[in-house]
């Protein structure tokens, strides 16, 4: 999925869904994002330096997807973020130590759920470009048959699918607002 529909999916049920709180819809927001850094930082290295040499040309290159999602700094510590086992084990740990106690507004428990929701949605949104799972422990692969860009595996539907979905929640907000405000009493003029 596009990291942006991670962050708005993982907003919207935090702080709407489960009524965390505004805090807790940050965060989680922001840890449906973390995984996708290194991807952004990859970008900015590797498309950044090959198009002060080349230009456009290199924006295409097999080689430079492969830089920045798979191969070198970016790409490893990309792999590391989109595997399941480091997000269950910070999910065991909040447990096992009492975290959860001090964490009252939820704030570091949603950032590591929306962490594991980006992880499963592109676990099961990604065909040729997918990373181990349950790396370190293993290196085993599973290709979706759904792909969240390639329009061989359903791209353009899950596209409409997911975009209807955001902008379906955005008017339902938008609606409750309205009627709320409608609700609410007005102070007396003057």
């Amino acid at each position: 999925m596009e990291t942006y529909s991670h962050a708005f999916f993982t907003w919207a049920l935090a702080k709407h869904g489960v009524r965390a709180g505004r805090a807790a819809g940050i965060a989680g927001a922001v840890g449906a994002s973390f995984p996708d850094l290194p991807a952004f930082a990859g970008t900015a290295y590797y498309v950044g330096t090959a198009y002060l040499r080349e230009g456009w040309s290199s924006m295409h290159s097999e080689e430079l997807l492969d830089a920045i999602y798979f191969h070198g700094p970016f790409g490893s510590t990309g792999s590391a973020l989109h595997s399941a086992v480091p997000v269950v084990a910070l999910l065991i740990l909040y447990r096992v130590f009492g975290v959860h106690r001090h964490d009252r507004r939820r704030i570091l428990l949603w950032f590591v759920l929306g962490w594991f929701g980006h992880t499963i949605a592109d676990f099961l949104t990604h065909v040729n470009d997918t990373r181990p799972l349950l790396w370190p422990i293993s290196d085993w692969k599973w290709s979706s048959p759904i792909s969240y860009y390639n329009p061989l595996y359903h791209s353009q539907e899950f596209f409409v699918v997911s975009h209807g979905l955001m902008l379906l929640i955005i008017s339902w907000l938008l609606l409750k607002s309205v009627v709320s405000q409608k609700k609410s009493p007005k102070p007396p003029p003057g």
